[in-house]
């Protein structure tokens, strides 16, 4: 009996110090920056320009902004991964169609300066939103978001807020608890997740036409998310469930080129 006893109380500490130390760590458990020198050099051709942007905390965000010849820009959102120093060659998929584009990286990502946190992402998605309305003159109504994966709480959080073209989320989910509660319901992450990004909760105030991506074969992130999001959301919408894509090869797919070319030019307009 006291050996059973020993061994119950053992297993419950030893549960209770992984709980606390996943809740201690659970910023490093979601987010996996990539850290960039300052001097470090982008690809950049004629029409691009690498930017800081400054928060209203008083962080610095780091940019690459794109002049293309249509009116229309994007603002792109990225993953919880990485840095710029990859994630600039995404600006293609939409330069080549002529838009104008910018891409952050987060705070605590390649150069750029402050702490990580949920209220700090949409402060900085909030700002890199107003420096294309005061620094580059473009008109809140010509502006799409687009957020990916970590990126959709981001960019669901600003279209809530600000009346833009539209809105393409990508590998969305519908809230990140119910993310990490599919991925490891043994920790409990309900009970501990300071980390919401409640998309399902705001996707109703968004007032802009949305586009949904996402592979039928993405593990990370499952399809089920994007077609509740879709089938809750009341206003202009459309899907589009990418065949044997996964998490992070959606755009190397002509499918999502013919798609976001067609949303682009006349789902949006």
């Amino acid at each position: 009996m006291k050996a059973i006893v020993k061994y119950v109380t053992f297993t419950t500490i030893t549960y209770i110090i992984i709980l606390m130390a996943a809740f201690s760590l659970q910023t490093k458990l979601i987010f996996f920056p990539e850290k960039l020198d300052q001097n470090f050099k982008y690809d950049l051709d004629r029409n691009s320009e690498e930017v800081f942007i400054n928060t209203s905390d008083g962080a610095t965000i780091n940019g690459i902004y794109h002049k293309g010849e249509k009116p229309t820009t994007i603002l792109y959102f990225h993953g919880n991964a990485g840095s710029l120093k990859d994630w600039q060659y995404i600006a293609s998929d939409f330069t080549d169609l002529g838009y104008s584009f910018l891409i952050i990286d987060y705070r605590g990502f390649g150069k750029s300066i402050g702490n990580i946190s949920e209220e700090g992402l949409y402060l900085d998605g909030k700002a890199a939103l107003q420096f294309l309305k005061n620094q580059k003159g473009t008109a809140v109504k010509d502006i799409i978001i687009y957020g990916r994966s970590i990126g959709s709480g981001v960019a669901t959080e600003l279209a809530s807020q600000f009346e833009t073209r539209g809105l393409i989320l990508e590998a969305p989910f519908t809230s990140l608890k119910k993310v990490a509660n599919q991925k490891m319901p043994l920790l409990l992450p309900s009970l501990f997740l300071s980390y919401r990004f409640d998309n399902l909760g705001k996707i109703n105030k968004v007032k802009n036409p949305v586009l949904f991506i996402h592979g039928n074969r993405d593990d990370l992130i499952k399809p089920s998310h994007s077609e509740q999001l879709y089938s809750t959301f009341t206003g202009k919408k459309k899907k589009l469930i990418i065949p044997k894509a996964g998490h992070n090869d959606v755009n190397s797919y002509p499918e999502y080129h013919r798609a976001l070319a067609e949303t682009l030019t006349h789902f949006f307009n």
